[in-house]
């Protein structure tokens, strides 16, 4: 409520003579005529501004046109001792709640009161039925898109002019657009029911790392969707989409692939598009776990049949030298030689299948006592690539399976040596950059494989476990010397001083300081 009286008497009555609090209003402000009162509407922002109609300068009625035109919403009840149509036509064009007649009694001034608040509760209530309907359109809006997305994709029958006359309806464009598979894998020793809020996670980092277009995301289950990224034709998506899992990379416990379509100009492909994801993602998964996100353009270009069947023999490889069994790896390994003849591949997907084979298998390798000599002794790919002949291929990935049969006495007696060697050489090398692919490559594992190993054996994520180390020789040197926070972070191999002393905190309950001082104590 403000008050407006070029008489002070008059104001002080009215801001003391009524109880406000009773009729749900409080004064905020009095203004001695309507200039002053102009110019403290910006500061104190009124409901209700009770005006006297006859004052020096600008009159009430005047004050009332001006709050009309700069703020519609306030309602403004005007007091007068002389009462004139000519004043009641101009206070209808203004909007004026009401005149109330001077002398004023307080039932008159409560009965206006009450007819202003009863307005403003009707805008309120008005506003917000508005902004819901608005809501509720959009979020309509953005169910039958999803709703369109979905049948488009799982080849619901429609017709041509149906799916055309939905997108011009609902504005969707989809003349230009790609489509990615996501799925989300929790680690060993984890659980599947946990998957969703993280897939949730991975969608709005997507998002975020593509801003400029429009993604629409069809969840198939709580590990996996599809994404339809409305954009035209990029050379950097696989970047953008590396960025993104890199980004949710810090989270050790799930693993993250992508799959990415060709670029489409068709909405009614849109199914054939989503294949090529998938296709895509299942080949990054089991061909090149080192590389969560890969394009279609990138895989061998075999029919959908034979590729499906090509990623199950090569899942049942990886599989096989992921647990150290070579025999089943070689028996896999001939399988897919059958399958590849049988139907009769260009020698160029042949070839791209076969180094895929040897990359994942290479990746996959278990710690040795005598890493070097077993190196020098496998096939190198510089061979593979040289190879001219399908055959000479294939003898040397038997070569190289054999090498790993042979080779098996080598191999620590079990994965607890393993663990145990990698957690001497952080203890070693705390100070230096120590990332999963770093230690991984270390021990001649995939990084997704030691992570699991390492969780799986001692129950403790290996991100957690460096980190609790440069922690612990962190303490050592804030207790035995003079050297500065940023200092100590850098010996412990933390270059960020603010990271370090945020996760020192987090780990020891105090900061790096105050844990220097209670030593000192």
């Amino acid at each position: 409520m403000m008050l407006v009286d070029n008489e002070a008497a008059i104001r002080k009555g009215l801001a003391h003579g009524i109880r406000w609090e009773s009729l749900g209003c409080t004064v905020v402000a009095q203004a001695e005529d309507g200039e002053d009162a102009l110019a403290q509407i910006p500061q104190v922002l009124p409901d209700i501004v009770i005006s006297d109609i006859r004052m020096p300068g600008m009159d009430g009625l005047s004050f009332a046109g001006e709050l009309y035109r700069r703020w519609p919403h306030i309602k403004t009840i005007i007091l007068t001792g002389f009462p004139d149509f000519s004043y009641a036509q101009r206070a209808i064009a203004y909007q004026v709640v009401d005149f109330v007649l001077k002398p004023t009694s307080v039932e008159q001034l409560t009965a206006a009161i009450e007819k202003a608040r009863v307005l403003i509760q009707e805008e309120q209530n008005h506003q917000k039925l508005r902004s819901e309907l608005a809501t509720r359109s959009e979020e309509n809006l953005s169910l039958q898109q999803d709703m369109l997305i979905r049948d488009l994709i799982h080849r619901v029958r429609l017709s041509t002019l149906y799916v055309y006359g939905c997108m011009a309806q609902l504005r969707m464009d989809l003349r230009s657009y790609y489509v990615l598979s996501l799925i989300v894998v929790p680690l060993e020793g984890e659980e599947e029911s946990n998957c969703l809020p993280f897939l949730q996670d991975v969608q709005a980092i997507l998002r975020d790392s593509i801003p400029d277009y429009r993604i629409w995301f069809v969840a198939e289950g709580d590990q996996a969707c599809y994404a339809v990224l409305q954009a035209p034709e990029m050379q950097d998506l696989s970047a953008l989409c590396g960025e993104a899992v890199d980004a949710v990379g810090s989270v050790p416990r799930y693993q993250v692939s992508i799959g990415i379509s060709l670029h489409h100009t068709d909405p009614l492909t849109l199914a054939d598009a989503a294949e090529e994801a998938e296709q895509a993602r299942q080949f990054a998964d089991y061909a090149h776990p080192e590389q969560p996100v890969i394009g279609y353009a990138d895989i061998p270009t075999v029919d959908q049949e034979a590729m499906a069947e090509i990623i199950q023999v090569l899942q049942q490889i990886k599989t096989a030298v992921e647990h150290g069994k070579p025999d089943i790896a070689q028996k896999s390994l001939q399988a897919l030689f059958r399958h590849v003849h049988m139907k009769k591949l260009p020698a160029g997907e042949v070839r791209s299948i076969y180094i895929s084979v040897y990359n994942f298998c290479s990746t996959q390798l278990f710690w040795s006592r005598d890493t070097e000599n077993i190196s020098s002794n496998l096939p190198a790919l510089q061979a593979l690539l040289q190879s001219g002949s399908i055959r000479e291929l294939e003898e040397y990935l038997c070569t190289f399976v054999e090498l790993l049969y042979r080779q098996r006495d080598y191999r620590l007696e079990s994965p607890d040596d393993l663990i145990k060697a990698i957690q001497h050489y952080i203890q070693q090398h705390y100070m230096e950059e120590l990332t999963l692919e770093i230690l991984a490559d270390k021990v001649h594992l995939s990084p997704s494989y030691l992570s699991k190993l390492f969780k799986r054996e001692t129950g403790e994520n290996l991100s957690i476990y460096i980190q609790n180390i440069r922690i612990q020789q962190a303490k050592i040197l804030l207790s035995t010397t003079d050297l500065k926070t940023y200092e100590v972070a850098e010996r412990v191999g933390i270059s960020d001083p603010v990271y370090f002393s945020r996760t020192f905190k987090k780990i020891t309950g105090i900061k790096p300081k105050d844990f220097r001082h209670s030593k000192e104590i």
